[in-house]
């Protein structure tokens, strides 16, 4: 057997494991693989609501945009960053 046959075999039974794992963990090990990146985007999109609602909470507005998100954690981190500093040079 040629090393690139052994190389295809070991792709194929490593796409195939991870393919029945994904299906474990979503619940059916059986699914198709297509069902299977359809639930997982619908558990990241969920997931990725819950964050910035959260994010948005903490920061005082649960409707900020994601942008206007980051831009104020930026402005929390210089802030942090500048009392470190500063306590540093104490």
């Amino acid at each position: 057997m040629s090393m690139k046959d052994r190389a295809k075999n070991l792709m194929e039974t490593s796409r195939e494991r991870m393919e029945k794992a994904t299906g474990k963990a979503l619940g059916d090990e059986h699914m198709p693989v297509r069902e299977q990146v359809e639930e997982v985007k619908g558990h990241l999109k969920n997931a990725s609501d819950k964050v910035l609602k959260t994010t948005g909470k903490v920061l005082g507005d649960e409707e900020m945009t994601p942008k206007d998100q980051v831009e104020e954690l930026k402005g929390h981190l210089k802030r942090a960053s500048d009392k470190v500093r500063d306590s540093l040079k104490k």
